[in-house]
């Protein structure tokens, strides 16, 4: 038990840590996004100040601009571009066509920063996907240490190990910059080294070449230890190695992986002694890959950049020439035990005139390509695996990365990278801004009367009103609205509203636009049966389950729908629900939806429920957790390797009672339902789905461990009958506090893990008698001051509060 609560930290801590940097990367990106969103926002609100003004000009059958521009005193339009364009604008006498121009150029400008928001979304996700994954090769380490026992061992490497240095040295040695330079690369970044301790590959590896010793004589016995040396291994570049088979590797040995072996070497392993050998074959792959996908090849894709090396300590023994006629095989090689041959550049990097240039520059000045070989080894034991080093190739185009920096404004003549701003984009923003008409000023209406209603739809009774175009107020609430029966158009973008629980019964509306306000729910709007554009962006929305379901049940007829820039929570699942419970949708977030989108989705709202079929595909009937050390929870481990699936044919109506095990991660569930039978459930997990309560488990009373992490859960209610619970885990979800009364009747509890939460008292945890461990990181706990709740728990371990 102590080892795996050792390394149940260790664990947590690499988990800390990286919500930590992601939590940084975010703060960067909104530092970002600042700028381009108060450009969306002042653009939009010119855009409906201007149509407003525009259905004004053409309800009241003002279409003379000469009439209008005389009696505004507005000048002929100067060009913002050149004296053509002047020349143009000053021949347009129809004002109608004046505001129609304004409106287009700031929606350009729109246009445009929303695709500067994109392009800073897209790096921000691809540098979410990069520490993710660096972090998860770090956690896998950890689990494979606590699996072997400590027989196999991690350790990353620091500027002041001598051993850290010495293979940075060794790399940069073995970089030759004129074999990269054809893909744009000048010069290598060596991120981390793991040393890795396998004492089973060690023994194997000390007990051959001893063997080697013994049988040589004394005076050769030196030229052996002269024969060992430390190579790369190379991968086949078309088969990327996932990181699975990289954990395999290094466990097992430098073995050829299944469906991974090279031409002509299957029954060696291959290495080089050059990092060009060993990387340019995969850069080639990826970059003619790139070119397949229509990509410009003269700028390395980001997978070009990011690399890993395993360094291997080889002895080899007697050495041999590839013979070029003979398949290299032990048998072709009779008493050699690994041969060699010059690394051949591939033809493809020399097929241009320019890179042909590169090749004969290479020969006068480098004379690397003499010292490249590639090395076949045939008894694996031989090769033993003991860095792995992950690498970052700079590049001609100076990376500078979104997220280094929050000036995003360059200067002119730079080269503008993806979400760089230029000055000449802010001063075309003025110029927009200055064209002719001018915004009118208009005084903002802080409450809505029936008098002030009828004068803004410019009527004498409700019964006239048909579009009410509130757009740049101060409102907050619309009462007396359904008084508007014959309403068709309403407009109250850019308001003070927080709900719209005063849209109610308006028959006949087809158009509401609700953008740019502060809306939080959609509880309250009910009765828009004909309701077919609905703009909703620029809120505060974020709970994808209830603002979907009321749109369900009172908007059947939706057909275009904009929720775009709000803090959904889980957010990369929201198109597909959407999709998925809005039949008649056909266009959502500006983005016309496909047929191939309309099938995933039902494909995905049919997984999201708990049906007979998830039941027996995810349950396990174990008695039993067995003896395994991992820190995973027990439904995750028994899903993994137990056989023991519900029979449903054997045991007909009574299988539901046979179910001890379940686990429904990532089923994109909304609700724990249809569990009603399960009454000898022991052990549940249901992470990272879409979860925002625990209902569902009242008859779960046998339930011991439950987790739940990665969903939207706020409060722990639905729990507190759970008697024999003795571990819950709700990391990563929206829990503010923990209530006293769902804790006080779980007196078996004494593993409780609530990381990355907005808890802010443990008072709730203060009869928790029985607790051992308790993680609370990464929440906002008021004062140290709470821990004296805890008191009465001697027994109990800490992680880190804050």
């Amino acid at each position: 038990m102590k080892k795996k609560m050792y390394y149940n930290m260790h664990v947590k801590s690499a988990y800390r840590e990286l919500h930590n940097r992601l939590k940084n990367l975010e703060e960067s990106k909104n530092k970002l996004q600042n700028l381009p969103e108060s450009k969306v926002k002042l653009f939009s609100c010119n855009v409906k100040h201007l149509e407003r003004e525009l259905a004004e000009l053409q309800m009241l059958g003002q279409t003379s601009s000469n009439k209008y521009l005389k009696s505004n005193n507005l000048e002929t339009e100067t060009s913002i571009h050149d004296s053509d364009d002047a020349n143009k604008e000053a021949e347009e006498s129809n004002l109608e066509k004046v505001f129609l121009k304004k409106i287009n150029a700031l929606k350009e400008r729109i246009t445009f920063w929303n695709r500067k928001l994109d392009e800073i979304e897209k790096n921000y996700e691809m540098e979410i996907q990069k520490k993710k994954k660096s972090f998860n090769l770090v956690v896998q380490f950890l689990l494979m240490e606590l699996e072997t026992m400590g027989s196999i061992r991690f350790e990353e490497g620091l500027s002041n190990n001598p051993w850290f240095n010495c293979c940075c040295d060794l790399i940069h040695s073995r970089y030759c910059f004129w074999d990269f330079k054809s893909y744009g690369i000048i010069g290598v970044k060596i991120n981390r080294i793991f040393r890795v301790h396998n004492k089973i590959l060690r023994l194997k590896y000390e007990e051959k070449f001893q063997m080697f010793l013994e049988k040589e004589v004394i005076s050769t016995a030196e030229y052996y230890k002269e024969k060992v040396d430390y190579f790369f291994y190379v991968f086949n570049p078309e088969l990327p190695v996932n990181e699975k088979q990289l954990l395999q590797l290094l466990e097992d040995g430098l073995q050829s992986l299944e469906g991974n072996t090279l031409p002509n070497a299957a029954e060696a392993v291959l290495l080089c002694n050059s990092l060009s050998t060993c990387e340019c074959p995969r850069i080639e792959f990826l970059k003619n890959q790139a070119n397949t996908k229509g990509k410009n090849s003269s700028e390395p894709v980001e997978s070009f950049k990011q690399g890993k090396v395993i360094i291997a300590k080889v002895f080899l023994g007697h050495s041999a020439p590839v013979c070029a006629t003979n398949p290299i095989c032990q048998v072709n090689y009779p008493g050699a035990n690994s041969v060699f041959r010059p690394w051949k550049r591939l033809e493809s990097d020399t097929s241009t005139p320019g890179n042909k240039a590169w090749s004969s520059l290479e020969q006068k000045k480098c004379d690397c390509r003499l010292q490249q070989y590639e090395w076949f080894v045939f008894d694996h034991e031989l090769v033993l695996p003991e860095y792995i080093a992950e690498l970052e190739y700079l590049t001609l185009v100076k990376d500078q990365s979104l997220f280094s920096t929050c000036n995003v404004i360059v200067e002119e003549g730079k080269k503008s990278t993806e979400g760089f701003i230029l000055p000449c984009d802010l001063q075309r923003d003025d110029e927009v801004l200055n064209m002719q008409p001018p915004i009118k000023a208009s005084t903002k209406i802080a409450c809505l009367d029936e008098k002030t209603m009828l004068s803004v739809a410019k009527a004498s009774v409700f019964s006239q009103v048909k579009v009410l175009n509130l757009h740049g107020n101060s409102l907050s609430k619309l009462r007396d609205l359904s008084k508007l029966k014959r309403l068709q158009k309403l407009i109250i973008s850019f308001n003070e509203f927080t709900c719209l629980n005063d849209i109610y019964d308006l028959p006949n509306l087809e158009y509401f636009d609700a953008s740019h306000n502060h809306v939080i729910t959609l509880n309250g709007l009910k009765c828009l049966r004909k309701l077919q554009c609905f703009d909703l962006s620029w809120n505060n929305l974020k709970k994808i389950r209830e603002e979907i379901n009321i749109l369900h049940e009172h908007t059947p007829n939706l057909l275009s729908l904009d929720i775009a820039h709000n803090p959904w929570h889980k957010a990369a699942s929201l198109r597909l629900s959407v999709i998925g419970r809005l039949k008649a949708l056909n266009i959502l977030d500006g983005v016309v939806i496909t047929e191939k989108e309309a099938a995933e989705s039902l494909h995905y709202i049919a997984k999201s429920n708990i049906t007979q079929v998830s039941l027996l595909e995810y349950s396990r009937t174990d008695e039993e957790c067995p003896p395994v050390l991992s820190v995973f929870p027990c439904a995750k481990i028994l899903s993994q390797i137990s056989k023991n699936k519900v029979d449903s044919q054997t045991h007909l109506n009574n299988w539901y009672s046979m179910i001890t095990v379940l686990d429904l991660d990532d089923q994109h569930l909304f609700k724990i339902s249809n569990l009603e039978k399960l009454e000898h459930l022991r052990w549940a997990s249901f992470s990272n789905n879409n979860l925002t309560r625990i209902d569902g488990l009242e008859s779960c009373l046998n339930l011991e461990e439950l987790t739940l992490d990665g969903n939207c859960i706020s409060t722990l209610d639905g729990i507190s009958k759970l008697t024999k619970l003795t571990r819950l885990s709700v990391n990563n979800n929206h829990l503010t506090s923990l209530e006293r009364h769902v804790f006080q009747n779980l007196s078996h509890l004494h593993y409780i893990s609530v990381e990355n939460n907005n808890i802010k008292s443990l008072i709730g945890l203060k009869k928790t008698y029985s607790l051992i461990e308790l993680y609370l990181s990464n929440n906002i706990v008021s004062t140290n001051q709470e821990i004296h709740h805890l008191k009465v728990n001697m027994g109990l371990l800490f992680q880190k509060l804050f």
